[in-house]
């Protein structure tokens, strides 16, 4: 059987043997305990930062991403050109005059939308003006204007 050679650390005794002993500075572990501090605060420090720099930035999308949704299907331009299709088919198809109640509410969204462009208004306050307008033209279309063509007297 053979005896196994001796570890770096049994090699490594006899010199530590031979260092000095010293008593250490008596604010030493003051001083490791201020760095140990410092960088315990340092790393708090940054993970804070980074905390609220995630948080910013989902603040600023959640308060971009409707507006730029808006944007793309409610903006005005496109509640302006269904409109438009909607009357031009609803004219195409209309034979007989206008009941006065359905062109009364038109005329009424339409002074509505008017004002509104007149005062600058922005999209927040078109847009459901628009879509106003185009739920009476859509049930003038449907309905080709019948349903309020007819009066009911008793």
């Amino acid at each position: 059987m053979q005896i196994p050679a001796p570890g770096p650390e049994l090699l490594a005794r006899p010199q530590l043997f031979q260092l000095p002993e010293f008593e250490p500075d008596p604010a030493l572990w003051t001083r490791i305990e201020a760095a140990h501090q410092r960088r315990t605060s340092a790393r708090r420090n940054r993970r804070i930062g980074w905390l609220a720099g995630g948080l910013a930035a989902a603040c600023a999308v959640i308060t971009l991403l409707p507006v730029t949704r808006d944007r793309s299907a409610d903006s005005v331009a496109v509640w302006q050109q269904r409109s438009q299709e909607l009357e031009r088919e609803w004219q195409s198809q209309s034979r007989v005059q206008l009941d006065p109640r359905a062109r009364a509410q038109l005329r009424l969204i339409d002074l509505d939308l008017q004002s509104a462009y007149d005062r600058g208004a922005d999209e927040l306050e078109l847009v459901p003006l628009w879509k106003l307008r185009n739920a009476l033209l859509r049930e003038l279309v449907d309905g080709s204007g019948e349903t309020t063509r007819l009066v009911t007297r008793i």
